[in-house]
């Protein structure tokens, strides 16, 4: 049974029906590409002894795309400017290849060059992962964008690296299967989100990617193509070679196609929203929620006040959404509307007479009119864009168990000085994911210093990863060994260097300056 809304929030959805996700998109942010700094000069880096392009080489590679090239400076900002806008480099060109041989033809030749590459999707990510930190060449795979393949009776979807998670939800939804990954950055490409194992608010439903890749197509450093493409969910005949290019984040080869495990889809969803007082509330209610739903819940996700508001400020004045300390967001999908209503029903219900929450709000999805859940949603999935239209944003993704999550969101605000205006926090607490947006009125590279051994420290000692779903990137290469053992930070090394000796793959990322 749906509750029924408050009339402001009621007229607003009216309004704004049929919807779509908010999007990350560089014009967010309040800075202007051209304006940020090289990163090479913000973090005083010494290049790498790679050759320098030459008009030769760009000519050369030009030639092996077909003449798809963009190397004018106003074509090249958006591609060298990551979307939190604090990082930037120069590279000289961006080449388009439309298939797998294109790309293979691109690798051989800057192997033989020793030309640096920085393998690029849709430029999303928040950990500068995918804009080069010199003058590497940027190798887009945003032309590769065919679905190859849906197999209903098999679950599978195989397809180019450069389909965005729109298109792949769309189409799969057709076919009547669930695409396993689900992300805020809808334009985000399927080879990037793979190569960052990137996951999101429904991993501990429908699993990580580690579990849902099925094959990859890969093109090594040397122009060699892996065919590692088998949809089969089964397959023990020697090592699962795949598996090390889940995560590798460039730094291995660029993946050029994908086949995935895709669950049937859920038949109904629905969600609810709720306010409570406190984290330990957050988490009584977390408990509660899986005792009470079992295998129909999707996620389960919590906000903070500063989270909320932020995008209230910015986007929703009109919503009527309260002001409250806390917010959390459960969904279930199942397969029986009035079992999964009841039940959802039942929680909510259970938590008003424990007194754990103030109030809430519950609803299902409708695909003719998906406003309720949408909007739902899009108050989690804008909370990085309204905090950067406001200022810059120091963003964090750490894994800590719950009981240690808040706590580091207080010691921020309590330790950190007046340069920080906010510590905004949410996350996924199905898995111990939460996400740390803190907010200045400019970048500072001695203030993200600063932060991250804060954080670091607080993280390691916890027992927790600096990472949780976005990679190590730039940001984030000095920090991920202090989670990994000696060893496993050696076995790394010996890959990369047995892979790609000459080291031109997305260098300056993943592995520390030093090990």
């Amino acid at each position: 049974m749906r509750v029924p809304l408050p009339r402001c929030l009621l007229t607003s959805l009216r309004g704004q029906r049929g919807g779509a996700r908010s999007l990350f998109t560089l014009s967010d942010s309040s800075r202007s590409p051209a304006s940020v700094p090289l990163t090479r000069d913000t973090f005083g880096l010494k290049r790498g002894e790679f050759a320098e392009p030459t008009s030769d080489d760009l000519s050369t590679l030009k030639q092996l795309v077909k003449g798809r090239m963009e190397s004018d400076e106003d074509d090249l900002i958006k591609h060298n400017t990551d979307w939190l806008r604090t990082l930037r480099g120069s590279s000289p060109c961006v080449v388009f290849p439309k298939t797998t041989a294109e790309v293979s033809d691109v690798l051989r030749y800057c192997s033989e060059r020793r030309l640096a590459v920085c393998p690029q999707g849709a430029n999303t990510s928040l950990v500068g992962g995918s804009v080069p930190v010199f003058d590497e060449v940027i190798v887009s795979t945003s032309k590769m964008d065919d679905v190859i393949d849906i197999d209903h009776d098999g679950g599978t979807l195989t397809c180019e690296a450069g389909c965005s998670l729109k298109k792949l939800e769309k189409k799969t939804r057709k076919k009547r299967l669930y695409f396993p990954v689900d992300l805020n950055i809808r334009e985000a490409q399927i080879g990037g989100v793979v190569a960052a194992d990137m996951a999101g608010p429904r991993t501990a439903r429908f699993g990580n990617l580690h579990g849902n890749v099925l094959g990859v197509e890969v093109v090594l450093p040397d122009g060699t193509v892996l065919d590692s493409m088998s949809t089969m969910r089964k397959d023990n005949t020697g090592f699962d070679l795949k598996q090390m290019f889940v995560g590798s984040e460039g730094s291995l080869g660029i993946i050029t196609k994908v086949a995935m495990a895709c669950p049937p889809m859920p038949k109904h969803i629905n969600v609810a929203m709720v306010y409570t007082e406190s984290f330990d509330h957050v988490l009584e209610i977390m408990r509660l929620a899986k005792d009470q739903l079992g295998e129909i819940m999707s996620a389960c996700e919590f906000m903070d006040n500063d989270a909320v508001m932020s995008v209230k400020q910015k986007h929703l004045t009109m919503w009527g959404v309260p002001d409250k300390p806390y917010y959390v967001l459960i969904e279930t999908a199942g397969h029986c509307d009035m079992h999964d209503e009841e039940k959802l029903k039942f929680l909510f219900n259970m938590l008003k007479d424990k007194r754990l929450i103030m109030d809430g709000q519950i609803g299902p999805l409708n695909y003719d009119d998906p406003t309720f859940v949408e909007r739902l949603w899009n108050i989690n999935g804008r909370i990085l864009t309204a905090l950067s239209a406001a200022g810059n944003v120091y963003h964090y993704d750490v894994s800590l168990p719950h009981a240690k999550q808040y706590p580091l969101v207080e010691k921020l605000r309590k330790d950190l000085g007046d340069e920080i205006t906010k510590v905004a926090s949410f996350g996924h607490l199905l898995d111990g994911n939460m996400h740390l947006a803190l907010l200045s009125s400019s970048f500072s590279a001695s203030t993200m210093a600063a932060l991250d051994r804060l954080i670091t420290e607080y993280v390691t000692a916890a027992g927790g990863a600096v990472s949780a779903e976005l990679g190590c990137g730039f940001k984030s290469r000095n920090l991920g060994a202090h989670c990994k053992d000696p060893v496993e930070m050696k076995m790394m090394r010996d890959v990369k260097n047995m892979l790609d000796p000459k080291g031109i793959m997305n260098p300056y990322k993943v592995f520390p300056d030093s090990v």
